[in-house]
């Protein structure tokens, strides 16, 4: 998320700061670097990254500067080569894809506009890659993701610079639950989604954030400064992360976790 989604929130919570319990790992966690992925002409950045267990592919949403133009690749999870790519021009519907996740019911990706509609949902129907119609939340939706444990979708919204609410979605998108929790940063800037069995991780600028299915802070672990964890996905036994790093795509690897996702 940079700056012009940070500048699109609005605060006007004013939420008190949670008492809880949270094990903080000292150490940055051990960030594997795995490969970089070559940009196209007139992207610059990514936002999105999920798996996507139908194709065998992941899948990485980049986007310019202006959010008026859209690339989404599809790479080998083993050799990490472009294997396909589709280019939109969706400022309206598509917009800074603010996180990326798939679907396998019903083999659809969505993704966030976070800039020009700070409401809306767009699915993407993941072999025509056609993009559908946006569903509307009553709240705001920044970072998204889809639970396969519980069929649930999982919201993450930043209100103020520390604290974030968590909205929990069933499979129609009618809000069932939501907490508000503390993720102890000191700005908006909030990053990827990640959601299995209950469970959600996500990323600020400097640590990964894990939430239990109760909505407690369980863990709070750094990462190494000098990159930008935009979104992850857990694959075969690991966690993979699409990294902005000094003007370079990247994916990354975390074998292990301080933490269990439950995947």
């Amino acid at each position: 998320m940079d700056q012009g989604v940070i500048d699109y929130i609005a605060n006007v919570f004013d939420i008190p700061k949670l008492t809880q319990h949270v094990s903080a790992v000292q150490m940055p966690l051990p960030l594997s670097r795995l490969a970089e992925i070559p940009l196209d002409a007139g992207v610059n950045q990514c936002q999105g990254f999920c798996y996507n267990s139908k194709k065998d592919v992941f899948v990485l949403a980049c986007i310019n500067s202006e959010n008026t133009k859209q690339i989404i690749y599809e790479i080998n999870p083993t050799t990490f080569k472009v294997v396909a790519k589709y280019e939109y021009s969706h400022k309206k519907l598509l917009g800074h894809m603010n996180t990326l996740t798939y679907n396998p019911n019903n083999n659809r990706y969505y993704t966030t506009n976070a800039v020009v509609d700070g409401y809306i949902v767009t699915p993407i129907e993941a072999d025509s890659m056609i993009v559908e119609a946006p569903i509307r939340l009553k709240e705001k939706v920044f970072n998204f993701a889809f639970d396969k444990d519980r069929n649930e979708y999982v919201s993450i919204v930043p209100l103020t610079n520390s604290h974030r609410t968590i909205n929990y979605y069933d499979s129609n998108f009618n809000k069932i639950k939501t907490y508000k929790i503390d993720a102890e940063h000191t700005d908006l800037n909030n990053n990827g989604a990640y959601a299995g069995n209950g469970n959600t991780i996500f990323t600020t600028l400097t640590t990964f954030v894990f939430v239990d299915e109760e909505g407690v802070v369980k863990n709070i672990s750094p990462y190494t400064s000098g990159m930008e964890v935009e979104d992850m996905d857990y694959w075969n036994g690991q966690m993979y992360m699409a990294v902005n790093r000094k003007g370079k795509v990247e994916i990354y690897g975390l074998p292990s976790l301080p933490f269990s996702v439950n995947a």
